[in-house]
């Protein structure tokens, strides 16, 4: 009976870890391990004490003695699992009843694939559905994985995703250069499809939660370093094989450009108190360099929403006005 290690990297949020560990005692397929990574400021709302009190055998708590960050918690998932697959789960994520069994009856089926995964649905804050995920094809190589990605075709999340220990450990694990790991899950499911190749099941097995710790409100200049570390790893790419080199050709413009005009409104909604000096044409400068490396066409200009955006930064007055507009009115004023 095959094995698997649900590793759950841990701060603090004992309301939403509590719902996230049941979730995964709750599981139909009983061949499992619980691993909590924390440090030693996690038990401060008194979470430890919760997992402790549950006095599960399956649940293992593994704590370091000092306060560590995001990166440094994860870069532990490497030496964490006991089992011959894993999954990392977040901790305010919900899995399905039949998470598990799902996955274990895609390996009986698709045993030479190197990654595993199945469709979700988007919940808020309370738990509430908020939409489902794009649909996945049931089997994707890494280029095709990398093409969809780059056209926003796919939903990427660090959870839901089941591999083998020895292919996580082989690759290295996940790529803690990146900034608040932005970027570096889309990186990891990339390397460990270049092994073999993704699985997906149609149905619906797990809960990623929406809410303001996730990528869509990370801060700018956190975000706009991520890009940057992922653009050098597509430029990797390019020098390993062709087929990645056409996708990333086809793709990888009209991606940074719309990436760029994201991060400029992003820019725009935040006070300029708050943006650590970065500018929208420092996101230009910055990113053009890197569309050089990669040897693809790169002109935010050509779109319309983004000249607007520039043309607003560039006047304290219409600055101050966009400011005070979107404290009264949230949804978007341009496309």
């Amino acid at each position: 009976m095959r094995s698997f290690s649900i590793i759950i990297p841990f701060k603090t949020g004992k309301h939403y870890l509590s719902a996230c560990i049941e979730s995964v005692l709750a599981q139909t397929y009983s061949n499992y391990q619980i691993i909590v990574l924390t440090d030693h400021t996690s038990n401060d709302d008194g979470s430890i004490d919760y997992i402790y009190a549950l006095n599960n055998p399956k649940i293992e708590v593994v704590t370091d003695k000092g306060t560590l960050n995001i990166l440094e918690n994860w870069s532990r998932i490497l030496t964490a699992s006991h089992c011959e697959y894993m999954t990392i789960l977040g901790y305010d994520d919900i899995l399905q009843p039949h998470f598990l069994a799902t996955i274990n009856q895609l390996i009986d089926e698709q045993p030479e694939a190197s990654l595993y995964h199945t469709h979700f649905e988007y919940i808020d804050s309370m738990g509430k559905i908020i939409s489902k995920c794009k649909p996945l094809p049931q089997k994707l190589n890494s280029f095709d994985y990398l093409s969809m990605s780059l056209k926003d075709q796919i939903s990427i999340m660090a959870t839901g995703y089941v591999f083998k220990t020895a292919d996580y450990i082989k690759i290295g694990g996940i790529d803690t250069h990146y900034p608040n790991l932005i970027y570096a899950d889309l990186q990891l499911w990339i390397d460990l499809m270049e092994l073999k190749y993704l699985a997906t099941s149609p149905d619906t097995c797990f809960n990623f939660r929406l809410h303001a710790s996730t990528t869509k409100t990370s801060k700018d200049k956190i975000l706009l370093d991520a890009l940057m570390v992922f653009v050098s790893y597509l430029t990797k790419l390019t020098n390993i094989s062709i087929n990645y080199k056409q996708v990333i050709n086809e793709n990888a413009g009209l991606f940074l450009e719309q990436t760029t005009k994201s991060i400029a409104h992003r820019l725009l909604r935040t006070p300029i108190h708050f943006r650590q000096g970065l500018t929208i044409n420092e996101i230009v400068s910055k990113l053009s360099v890197k569309a050089k490396e990669l040897g693809v066409n790169y002109n935010p200009y050509a779109i319309r929403s983004f000249r607007i955006a520039v043309m607003i930064e560039k006047s304290k007055l219409l600055t101050w006005l966009f400011l005070q507009f979107k404290r009264l009115y949230s949804k978007p004023i341009y496309q």
